[in-house]
């Protein structure tokens, strides 16, 4: 059997092509839906390739973050942009997290689980506040940073938050970020074509990993 730690990032990336011939039904279908994603729409390449960044943060797929580097830079994202791109998925993994506490504290409490989405919620990761005001006030401030106007538009950064929110699988993040991009007056086409981005994303992180089965197989 091979040693998959024997490969680079690019040669895994380059075992992916063995599924021409183990499922190329699938493959041709999965090439033509990332062909359709990262296509000029109601949103430019530029702008999805700052999403698609960020997402490859949130996803924590090494190959997925080399892949799109090097695609926003042939997007003419500047190192600024791409940076703050990365830094609100990195606010939104830390988001989804804060969300979820609230069901250590519904177990804590010995509530009801199903009642993880209901006014119980917001109470509990208000208590996780209040146990913690410190850390809480940085985590605030943190968040605040992240997704203010920079180099990148709020506007911007409210789609990569949404597509996040969607890899995160984070329901309250999705809510408040599309509520809050319908208000900022984002069409529904840009914001469905932001949530595409997060979709082919996270497939397209299982068929980079994919890599390392086929190094296996091979």
């Amino acid at each position: 059997m091979q040693k998959v730690d024997s490969y680079s990032r690019s040669d895994i990336l380059e075992k992916t092509s063995l599924y021409a011939k183990w499922a190329p039904a699938q493959l041709e279908a999965f090439s033509k839906f990332a062909e359709a994603t990262f296509t000029d729409g109601a949103l430019l390449v530029k702008e999805k390739e700052l999403i698609a960044i960020a997402c490859a943060h949130v996803l924590r797929c090494e190959y997925c973050i080399d892949y799109h580097i090097k695609l926003v830079k042939q997007a003419d994202a500047s190192i600024e942009e791409a940076s703050e791109a990365i830094w609100v998925g990195i606010a939104m993994g830390a988001g989804a997290c804060f969300r979820h506490s609230a069901v250590a504290f519904e177990t804590l409490a010995k509530e009801d689980s199903s009642s993880s989405h209901d006014t119980k919620n917001s109470s509990c990761q208000s208590t996780l506040a209040q146990k913690t005001p410190q850390i809480h006030s940085a985590y605030v401030k943190f968040q605040r940073a992240a997704i203010s106007e920079g180099v990148l538009s709020y506007g911007t950064k409210l789609l990569i938050a949404i597509a996040c929110a969607h890899n995160t699988r984070c329901q309250q993040c999705i809510e408040y970020y599309v509520t809050e991009a319908l208000a900022h007056g984002h069409s529904r086409e840009a914001i469905s074509e932001a949530i595409w981005v997060a979709v082919e994303m996270a497939a397209g992180a299982g068929f980079s990993h994919a890599g390392i089965s086929a190094v296996l197989m091979e």
